[in-house]
C-alpha cells in the first residue's frame, strides 16, 4: 500500500468514513490515479461505504465559509474558493489527508495551454468550446477571486489563489464533485471520487440516508450554477447523490437568498451518504461508477479522458456550414428566403450561447445532401487521414502521453461518425437513383 493511501485511510477513520473490507482501493500511480476492486463477490443491495456529510468538503464545511459568504459567492465558484483555501492551509487543513490524494489538476483541456488546445483539438467539437471556457473562467477569476487577494478580509497567498490555481481546482471540481443536498450544495466527496467511470455500466451509486429514510433511487446528472458573480457556466454537469430524506432536493441553495428554510440539524436531515451496489459484482472485478451517458467530447471536456467505441459520440454541423453549402447550389437570395420560411415555421437547430447547429449521431437519418457536408466537416481536421490517426493510437497512451492520446481518440471517434454519415448518404443516393429508374 502506498504512503499516500495509508495516510488517506488514517484520515478516513478520523472522519468516521466506513469503507467495506470487501473493497480494495488501488493506487495506480500519479498519472493514472486510483481504482477500486472487489475482493469478493458482491450482491445487489450490499452497502460498501458510508460517508458522513461532515467529511465532505463543501462551502458549509470549509474554514473559508465566512470569506465565501462575505464575498457573496456560491455554487462552483464558492467551492473553488473553499478548495483553494483548504489546499493553501497544507497540513493544518481538516482535509489534508484527503487533499494529498488529489492531483494538482485533472488532465482536462481547461488546463492545457492554448498552443496545446489549438494543435490537439483542432477540428474537434471541443476546440472552440475550450477556448471560450478559458476566457470565461479567466473573467470569473478576475472579477471574483482577484478582489479577495487584493482587498479580502484575510490576507490570501497569491501563489495559492492565482489564475492557474483557479483553473486547476475547477478541473478537479468538474471531474470529482457531487451535488449533495440543499444545504451543502455541490462538494468534494472522499471515497466516492475514487471509482472510475464506465459508460452504461454502473456498479454502485450513492444515496443520502437518515434514520427516517432508507429508500434508494438511481443516479442522475444535475446542473449547478455558479454564484452571483457569474452565471455564465451554469450548464456544467456534475455527479449527483440522490437525497432520499423528506428534504430532498427542492431547489438550489444560494448564499444570496435572504432566507434559507433549511437546518442541517433537523430531524429529517440525512447526515451520511451511502454507497450501494446496484448489480452483482464478481470477485476481482473493478467496481465502476458512471458519470452518465456521455460522448467522448463531454468526457474529455469534463474528466480528461475518452473511451474507445463510445456509443454516445456525436458530431455537430453548424448552421452556417449548411448555409454556405446551400449557396454553392442556389443563389444567396434563395437560401435566405428558405431560411426565413424555415424560421417562420418554428424550426431551429440545436442552440448554444455562440452558435446554432445540427447534431449528428451514428443512428441519425440524414438526407443525401449531407454527403457534401460530411466532406466539409472532415476538412476541419487538417491533412492527416483517419487512418493516420488510428495508426497513432496503436502506440498506446503511455507512449503518447494522455493529452495526445485522448485528443486523437476524440478525433477518431468523430471521424468515424462522419464516415458513417458519408456511407449512409452515399447509399441513400444510390437507392434514390434506383427508385427513379424504376419509376421511369
Amino acid at each position: 500500500m502506498s504512503r499516500r493511501l495509508r495516510a488517506f485511510k488514517r484520515w478516513m477513520r478520523s472522519q468516521g468514513i466506513e469503507c467495506s473490507n470487501t473493497l480494495e482501493i488501488i493506487d495506480d500511480g500519479c498519472e493514472q490515479g486510483f481504482s477500486v476492486k472487489a475482493l469478493c463477490g458482491l450482491a445487489e443491495g450490499d452497502l460498501v461505504a458510508t460517508i458522513p456529510k461532515s467529511a465532505c468538503l463543501t462551502i458549509q464545511t470549509s474554514a473559508a465559509r465566512e470569506i465565501i459568504e462575505d464575498a457573496g459567492l456560491a455554487g462552483l465558484l464558492g467551492l473553488a474558493v473553499a478548495l483553494m483555501y483548504e489546499k493553501s492551509l497544507g497540513e493544518v487543513s481538516a482535509w489534508a489527508g484527503y487533499l494529498q490524494l488529489l492531483p494538482d489538476s485533472e488532465c482536462a483541456p481547461l488546463v492545457w495551454t492554448l498552443d496545446e488546445v489549438d494543435s490537439l483539438l483542432n477540428g474537434t467539437e471541443l476546440h472552440k468550446t475550450v477556448k471560450e471556457d478559458k476566457t470565461l473562467f479567466y473573467e470569473d477569476w478576475k472579477e471574483c477571486i482577484l478582489p479577495l487577494i487584493v482587498n479580502g478580509p484575510i490576507k490570501l497567498n497569491p501563489n495559492c489563489f492565482g489564475v492557474e490555481q483557479y483553473f486547476a481546482v475547477r478541473s478537479l471540481i468538474a471531474s470529482r464533485s457531487f451535488e449533495i443536498d440543499d444545504y451543502h450544495g455541490v462538494g468534494m466527496v472522499p471515497v466516492a471520487d475514487l471509482f472510475n467511470h464506465k459508460t452504461g455500466d454502473e456498479d454502485v451509486h450513492f444515496t443520502s440516508v437518515s434514520s427516517h429514510s432508507g429508500s434508494e433511487s438511481d443516479n442522475d446528472v444535475e446542473d449547478d450554477g455558479v454564484g452571483s458573480c457569474s452565471n455564465k457556466l451554469s450548464t456544467e454537469d456534475h455527479h449527483f447523490i440522490e437525497n432520499t430524506s423528506s428534504s430532498a432536493l427542492s431547489g438550489k441553495y444560494s448564499l444570496n437568498d435572504s432566507h434559507v428554510e433549511y437546518s442541517p440539524n433537523s430531524e429529517d436531515d440525512p447526515m451520511a451518504l451511502e454507497m450501494i451496489v446496484v448489480k452483482a459484482i464478481e470477485a476481482g472485478a473493478e467496481v465502476f461508477n458512471t458519470y452518465g451517458s456521455l460522448g467522448n467530447a463531454a468526457l474529455l471536456h469534463r474528466y480528461g479522458f475518452t473511451e474507445p467505441d463510445n456509443p454516445f459520440d456525436i458530431v455537430n454541423i453548424e448552421l452556417n456550414i449548411v448555409l454556405e453549402w446551400s449557396k454553392s447550389l442556389f443563389s444567396s437570395r434563395y437560401v435566405r428566403a428558405r431560411l426565413s420560411l424555415w424560421r417562420r415555421l418554428g424550426f431551429s437547430g440545436c442552440v448554444s450561447p455562440s452558435s446554432e447547429y445540427f447534431e449528428i449521431s451514428s443512428d441519425d437519418m440524414v438526407c443525401e445532401a449531407l454527403f457534401s457536408l460530411a466532406d466539409i466537416r472532415e476538412s476541419f481536421y487538417g491533412e492527416s487521414s483517419i487512418e493516420d490517426d488510428i495508426e497513432v493510437l496503436k502506440r498506446g497512451c503511455p507512449m503518447l502521453g494522455r493529452k495526445l492520446y485522448h485528443s486523437v481518440m476524440l478525433r477518431v471517434s468523430e471521424r468515424r461518425i462522419i464516415q458513417k454519415l458519408r456511407m449512409y448518404a452515399s447509399s441513400s443516393s444510390r437507392r434514390t437513383k434506383r427508385t427513379h429508374i424504376k419509376k421511369s
